[in-house]
């Protein structure tokens, strides 16, 4: 019966901070091109099975010293290269080409999704013809975990470095975003872009390269989530993307696609509510009744109510939210 454990809320609070790296890449590209990418997801597996490859053709049987740890570095720098590098091509072998000849957003939103079962089928193709006995090595690999564990002694307990880290890369990268789009002069740029395209262009922004630049951190933000969270993989499953991306858009949604705050808030809640809701639930009804109920394979209920509860209450998610009068009414009620 599962409990909730500090260990679990670690695990739940992880959970939702690599979701939110990925509401991350998809609020950056909306926000932009106006384009909700369906592919997100796929390119997030794409930078997990390139950390899965790198781990065993490179670091195999290196359980320890200097070596092994640079995993950590180069693991992940590597995924989000090629994962940025494959939604640059998206945007530009297919997405600005159609754009440019007039299809609107809709048809653009259509194409992501083709192109999401497309690579989807290509990663699934690849993997089944690799020799079984080599997916094999890369599925017990990925259950034993390469991850190295680290001992809090306050919570007297074990977690993944993996764990520990996706929290602290997700708030760090936020503000960088944030501070990026507000402080430097290409995000000045980028922001005019979002604002006014064709006011841009007439003041000499190259709005093209704004877009391009945009796709590209977006898939390298779901590279790095992708390659953190391939530590934890219990195998190699392409899959896994269709799942996720209903996480991911739940998240965005929540977020309000135009704030990298919101966005990081809105990957939390919604990471956090899919890994504790469905354990609360089964506590309850074992509580209540003292049996058993097999309701975590129904998690991503709960991201398809967030999103329609939020398009019906708050279309605009946190981000439409003032919460400087919220505050002033919660102080006058108290």
């Amino acid at each position: 019966m599962p409990i909730l454990s500090i260990d679990f809320l670690i695990n739940g609070l992880a959970s939702g901070a690599a979701l939110a790296l990925l509401c991350l890449g998809l609020t950056l590209t909306y926000m932009t091109t106006k384009v909700p990418n369906f592919a997100h997801a796929t390119i997030a597996v794409v930078g997990a099975i390139v950390t899965l490859l790198l781990l065993d053709w490179v670091y195999i049987g290196l359980r320890g010293g200097a070596v092994y740890y640079t995993l950590y570095i180069v693991a992940p720098i590597l995924s989000a290269l090629i994962a940025g590098l494959l939604a640059l091509t998206i945007y530009i072998a297919i997405l600005r080409p159609l754009s440019k000849k007039g299809i609107g957003i809709i048809g653009l939103m259509i194409a992501t999704f083709a192109l999401d079962i497309i690579i989807n089928n290509i990663l699934t193709l690849i993997l089944h013809l690799t020799p079984s006995k080599y997916i094999g090595k890369l599925i017990d690999a990925s259950v034993k975990g390469y991850g190295v564990q680290v001992y809090i002694p306050i919570l007297d307990v074990n977690i993944y470095l993996s764990r520990l880290l996706l929290p602290i890369i997700a708030v760090i990268l936020t503000i960088s975003l944030h501070l990026y789009m507000t402080r430097t002069k290409f995000g000045i740029a980028m922001r005019a872009s979002i604002e006014n395209p064709q006011l841009a262009k007439a003041l000499g922004i190259n709005v093209d390269l704004v877009y391009a630049i945009s796709w590209f951190l977006s898939g390298s933000l779901a590279g790095l989530a992708g390659s953190l969270l391939a530590f934890e993989f219990p195998g190699i499953n392409p899959a896994v993307a269709y799942l996720y991306i209903v996480s991911i858009f739940a998240g965005s949604i929540l977020g309000g696609l135009s704030s990298m705050y919101g966005a990081l808030a809105g990957g939390l809640v919604v990471g956090v509510s899919e890994v504790l809701i469905p354990v609360m639930i089964q506590n309850i009804y074992y509580t209540i009744t003292g049996s058993v109920i097999d309701i975590i394979r129904y998690q991503k209920f709960i991201s398809l109510l967030i999103i329609i509860i939020v398009l019906l209450v708050a279309p605009q998610g946190l981000a439409g939210v003032s919460w400087r009068n919220l505050l002033a009414r919660v102080v006058r009620v108290g």
